[in-house]
């Protein structure tokens, strides 16, 4: 059984030159990523790199849904399952983002000299009656009647046993007993026991997901390895929570507005209240208008950098203030709009005016709403600003 993929137009009705896909017996991997069994194309990059799983087994094919879009079946509407393998049929037609696959389920041609076996026709009831012996005696002196007196003589006498013809022995066809060896005990060799192809295409995209080689890594240290792998997943979500707990903290206490998002989606690490319901939703059936797992967390990455480096700026920006606040030349620019011409005489002199110059600017308003309050979110603001421009184009 051969499974032949076919990429059509749009509306799924004429299929693409050149855009298809054999597999005989085996499985393979469907994307754009360059180390896919098939390798598709795709400008609008709605395609992901590993998008679906192609699997054999006991002469049936499944596709699996590996992706961050989903696989849907166009005819019926159906949405495949994230994870779970779904049989194949002959004529489904499958969207995986913009493009439109048709699966086809070939039977291969008989080889050239396939030897065709019939039924037996049944047996005669009379077949075994010729086997009697007697009766093969008396049909034969029925067939060669016995000869005249002279006649006898000049005929050679028979030796013993020529009336057993080939044909009476061929039809006896009796066993001689024989002795029978005895039967030797042989210790049953050892069963090796082979991981199933569908194990070794998982742990082949698991180590590729990784970025590391499993070739020499044994079947239990690789499920260890992936249930430490799964431990670790879940502490980084529960750190990502956290820092953004954080920072929602610092933004609120600084009177400082949290950045809009570029997509206006629901965010589990932002909606859930703990780490196990925010990757139960990560991993799960991605719910309507909900981010998927990978912009979701690059989203929160891009978040948190957006915060650091505006933070930076905004800092150096309040600093930059605070001097230029106390500078000599501006206590004198002070003493001219005030129409009081500035007396230092004396350093005693000038720590006066400077004391009363710092009280005057405290009782006006305070250090840190004057600094903080509008220098230091105005640096805020607009730096967000210029890095949210970067980012425009990218959907995360």
């Amino acid at each position: 059984m051969q499974l032949v993929f076919e990429v059509y137009d749009g509306a799924g009705t004429e299929p693409l030159a050149g855009a298809r896909k054999t597999f005989a017996g085996v499985g393979g991997v469907i994307g754009r990523g360059a180390g896919c069994d098939w390798v598709i194309p795709d400008a609008s990059r709605l395609l992901s790199s590993h998008h679906g799983l192609v699997s054999y087994r006991e002469g049936r094919y499944f596709l699996t849904d590996i992706s961050s879009n989903g696989i849907c079946v166009a005819d019926s509407g159906e949405r495949l399952n994230k994870g779970q393998a779904r049989l194949i049929a002959d004529g489904d037609l499958f969207q995986l983002g913009a493009l439109a696959i048709r699966a086809r389920l070939i039977e291969p041609p008989a080889p050239p000299g396939a030897r065709r076996f019939t039924a037996p026709g049944p047996i005669p009831d009379d077949a075994f009656l010729a086997l009697d012996p007697m009766q093969a005696l008396d049909d034969e002196d029925l067939t060669h009647p016995s000869l005249d007196g002279l006649d006898a003589l000049s005929t050679v006498a028979q030796e013993p046993g020529q009336w057993m013809t080939h044909s009476a022995a061929d039809r006896d066809h009796l066993v001689l007993p024989r002795w029978v060896e005895p039967d030797l005990e042989v210790p049953p060799s050892p069963q090796v026991v082979t991981a199933p192809a569908d194990n070794e295409s998982f742990w082949t995209l698991f180590a590729a997901a990784l970025g590391i080689r499993l070739d020499d890594v044994d079947r239990p240290a690789r499920e260890a390895l992936a249930i430490k792998v799964a431990g670790l997943l879940k502490l980084s979500i529960e750190g990502l929570q956290h820092n953004l707990r954080t920072c929602d903290e610092l933004k609120s206490e600084s009177n400082l507005a949290p950045a809009a998002p570029v997509v206006n989606s629901p965010n589990p690490l932002r909606q859930c209240a703990d780490a196990e319901t925010a990757l139960a939703a990560l991993l799960g059936i991605s719910e309507f208008g909900q981010l998927p797992a990978d912009l979701a967390i690059t989203q929160v990455h891009r978040d948190m950098q957006t915060h650091q480096i505006a933070l930076l700026a905004a800092c150096r920006a309040a600093a930059r203030s605070a001097r230029e606040a106390f500078a000599p030349s501006y206590l004198l620019l002070c003493f001219e709009r005030q129409d009081k011409s500035p007396r230092f005489n004396t350093d005693g002199a000038q720590w006066r005016a400077y004391q009363r110059h710092y009280q005057r600017l405290v009782e006006a308003e305070p250090l840190t709403g004057h600094l903080l309050g509008k220098d230091f979110a105005r640096a805020y603001d607009e730096q967000v600003r210029l890095i949210s421009t970067l980012h425009v184009d990218y959907p995360g």
